[in-house]
């Protein structure tokens, strides 16, 4: 009796939180809360464990996504529909190494457009570093290199880079462009729909590098548009 009433309050306190668009819990219950500018954070707040295993709560102003990584995934063949998601700002933060050199010059951005075509779903990663000379920092983007997502949960997803990339490098504007793209599996986008991404590591051919993720629910939302 005492959890179903946590779980209601849980579930009241939710449609109350009027920049929400959506929640999600990890694993072990925490609640995490998604906002419109592509931001979140923990709600204090905690659902009792034999609560996880709802998959899905409707309230009358929100919808509540459980996320628990214990839930069995849906194995059957994904159904790819041709199509192209909005271009979407999905890294964005300081560069360790670059902030020892430069107080201003040192944000690495990367934006995801997310594509479908001839049953190949295609993540084109749009990574703009704010320095004219990338490639002393960084190198390439050579064929093996991973950008890794690790998820609430604990999970890790590693998107493999099949192709070399070069820098462009812009010196006189102060910044160089990296444009690369990777194929997703179904393994992967079968994990990555039901899942929330709270920091990325990019492997380039020099360093490896941690990234602030500033669209956590990014593939919550794309895939979606891409699968049948």
């Amino acid at each position: 009796m005492k959890g179903l009433f946590v779980f209601c309050l849980l579930v009241f306190g939710i449609a109350q939180i009027a920049h929400a668009q959506q929640t999600a819990l990890t694993a072990d219950g925490k609640v995490v809360v998604l906002y419109d500018n592509g931001t979140w954070s923990y709600a204090d707040v905690k659902v009792p464990g034999d609560k996880t295993n709802q998959t899905e709560v409707k309230t009358n102003n929100e919808q509540v996504v459980v996320i628990n990584s214990k839930v069995e995934i849906d194995n059957s063949p994904i159904a790819l529909k041709d199509g192209e998601v909005e271009k979407t700002a999905f890294i964005e933060g300081p560069s360790k190494k670059l902030a020892k050199y430069f107080k201003q010059k040192n944000i690495v951005r990367c934006d995801f457009i997310l594509t479908s075509k001839d049953g190949k779903a295609i993540l084109k990663t749009d990574w703009r570093i704010m320095n004219g000379e990338a490639y002393s920092y960084f190198g390439f983007i050579k064929e093996g290199n991973v950008l890794q997502l690790e998820l609430i949960g604990g999970k890790k997803v590693d998107l493999v880079y099949t192709k070399e990339f070069e820098p462009k490098e812009y010196e006189k504007y102060g910044f160089s462009t990296y444009s690369a793209e990777l194929e997703l599996t179904e393994d992967q986008m079968r994990l990555l729909s039901n899942s929330i991404v709270y920091k990325a590591h990019m492997t380039w051919s020099r360093r490896t590098e941690e990234y602030k993720v500033i669209e956590p629910s990014y593939f919550i939302k794309a895939l979606p548009e891409i699968i049948e």
